[in-house]
């Protein structure tokens, strides 16, 4: 099979990557580009050789000229519920062309190219990216059937007060607040005794996937939470210090719910929420559980905690009525499948970034 492509850019033209043939190039183009600089072996190596839902897809753009490969784009298999029924989506991923080929047209082309690859493969294509991918997505006619939004709990004041007050009076005020803060927590009034167990794990354990396996998942678009999704995402891709906080009524019981907790790469002040389940499901979170979220957050001496996700009204009340406040949000940009039926119960998280 011919694997080139036409594009709109005749100075370029998109080939098939092979996956094994091509990793030392791809980790080239997306050196000083994009992912974790000193792991990119690692994020080749999970996302693009060690995938246990099939192979995932590579495109890479040319410069016909030199013959330079200049840009690269992929697609993984991701086993997703939809309708009650388990489908494969594509993540496409890893989206770069070099900054001195970063004209639109090339680029389009590229993300066309694959766009029209995808969809012989999975089921629908969809991608979680940047103002830059953003920005290509658009312009190929991808919908938006759902946006995550980001949603932020402030543990201590030190560092936000002074964002906020200027000068002493932000610093004072910080630690004004964060001295109250302290204080109450050690109060020991009966209110602030937890009924439940809440233990850190490093490792998936089985009841995370029983947790899910039991709850309601409705009609609307979600990742399957099995045991080989969580290693694989959670355990294989890079992060800093990533976690998971069990809550449980008792020690060993069956799971109310879980929560999959990293150190903010950019903001280690921070800790990144990137998937969080609970016993209601799609339908509703435990105020609970993320009351506990929140002391353990505190008491592994965080600033702040951020998680993002798009999810039905009752789920996100309860994150709010924990004090969580909404500071942005990000377009789930999909292709292929009617955003209409897409978006009704969609529930998305950032499990469905590509690491």
């Amino acid at each position: 099979m011919d694997t080139r492509d036409t594009i709109l850019d005749d100075r370029y033209e998109t080939i098939e990557g092979h996956l094994e043939r091509d990793r030392d190039t791809v980790i080239g183009l997306w050196r000083g580009q994009i992912g974790w600089q000193d792991q990119l072996g690692r994020m080749y190596d999970v996302f693009y050789l060690g995938c246990p839902f099939g192979q995932p897809l590579l495109r890479l753009l040319r410069h016909r000229a030199s013959g330079e490969i200049v840009g690269t784009i992929g697609a993984g298999p991701r086993p997703m519920l939809w309708q009650g029924h388990e489908v494969t989506g594509g993540a496409l991923s890893h989206f770069v062309v070099l900054p001195g080929h970063r004209s639109l047209k090339p680029a389009l082309g590229l993300f066309r190219t694959m766009s029209a690859a995808g969809l012989e493969h999975f089921l629908f294509l969809y991608g979680l990216t940047n103002a830059s991918g953003g920005a290509i997505c658009k312009r190929a006619r991808f919908d938006v059937p759902a946006h995550l939004q980001r949603h932020v709990r402030v543990l201590r004041y030190r560092n936000y007060a002074p964002r906020v007050l200027p000068g002493l009076l932000g610093r004072a005020g910080g630690a004004l607040l964060d001295g109250a803060i302290a204080a109450g927590r050690r109060l020991p009034l009966p209110r602030r005794r937890s009924v439940l167990h809440v233990a850190w794990a490093d490792t998936v354990d089985p009841r995370m996937q029983a947790l899910w396996e039991q709850s309601e998942h409705g009609d609307g678009l979600s990742t399957a939470r099995t045991v080989q999704m969580l290693k694989w995402r959670f355990l294989g891709l890079p992060a800093i210090h990533r976690r998971f906080l069990l809550v449980a009524p008792a020690p060993g019981a069956p799971l109310l719910a879980w929560f999959t907790c990293e150190t903010n790469v950019r903001a280690p002040e921070f800790m990144t929420v990137t998937d969080a389940w609970f016993a209601g499901g799609v339908r509703e979170a435990d105020r609970r559980a993320i009351r506990e979220l929140c002391r353990m957050g505190y008491e592994a001496g965080y600033d702040a905690i951020e998680v993002r996700l798009a999810a039905a009204g009752p789920v996100l009340e309860a994150w709010h009525a924990e004090g969580f406040a909404t500071r942005g949000q990000q377009p789930f940009f999909t292709h292929g499948m009617d955003p209409q039926r897409i978006g009704t119960g969609i529930h998305i998280t950032d499990i469905e970034q590509d690491g």
